[in-house]
């Protein structure tokens, strides 16, 4: 037992070490780790289970094997590296700069207020709109290969426009929901931040945090994305009938 406490210890040690000497590409990471994990389990609770079909040497009887792998799984590992990461380290550094140290009731009162009417929606808005891109990213792919306009920029536009389209479906259909778990949930973490975690740890300490509360929105998305998909297979056939 005491060598494995010794071993956490140390890998604690190291990696707080790596925080304070890579602060942006440590958050980079570990982000992305939680984004990974995130995606997975929100596949699997939201039913999105696909079934790897293995042979069996000798037999003409397949494995089937159940797993939640998908091309979102690396997309969402991007959205943390790319987008989550520099988003909280730098949002959440400007606030404790405009906000500093020593940390009256004022004062901290003021770092929640900032950190829940800014850092919070700007995410959700984020966060929402690049899943319901990746949700409809074969969509936007047959949209631009269908194109028959001979220039490539005409063709670009008129999927760009598909794009902003599909975005502006998504924060309508989902930024709402989510932003309001997070708006109620980020006000806790802040004040639990403010008491027990030093200052280049806060962008780890909301990660794991919203690591739950993110499995939790992304599980919503997701029932939500195939619902409209759903409803859209479903009106596609009618209006071809009308037509």
């Amino acid at each position: 037992m005491s060598a494995t406490k010794d071993a956490i210890a140390r890998c604690n040690s190291r990696y707080c070490e790596q925080l304070q000497a890579r602060p942006l590409t440590t958050k980079a990471v570990t982000l992305a780790f939680f984004a990974l994990l995130n995606e997975q389990l929100a596949s699997f609770f939201a039913g999105d289970i696909k079934q790897l079909r293995l042979q069996i040497p000798g037999s003409k009887r397949q494995l089937a094997v159940p797993h939640t792998v998908t091309s979102r799984v690396p997309l969402m590992g991007l959205f943390a590296l790319l987008v989550n990461a520099p988003l909280t380290h730098y949002g959440y550094r400007i606030i404790q700069k405009l906000v500093p140290s020593p940390l009256t009731p004022r004062k901290r009162l003021l770092q929640i207020l900032l950190s829940t009417g800014i850092i919070t929606p700007v995410f959700c808005a984020c966060f929402v709109s690049w899943v319901g891109l990746i949700n409809n990213l074969a969509k936007i792919r047959d949209r631009f290969q269908n194109d028959k306009t001979a220039c490539l920029l005409a063709r670009v536009h008129h999927t760009l426009g598909f794009v902003s389209t599909i975005i502006a479906s998504s924060l309508k259909a989902s930024f709402v929901k989510v932003a309001s778990t997070s708006v109620v949930t980020s006000p806790v973490f802040m004040v639990l931040a403010q008491k027990f975690v030093i200052p280049e740890g806060w962008a780890v300490f909301f990660a794991f945090c919203y690591f739950i509360v993110g499995t939790y929105n992304n599980t919503r998305v997701k029932l939500e994305q195939k619902r409209q998909q759903k409803k859209d297979q479903h009106t596609e056939p009618s209006e071809k009938k009308e037509s």
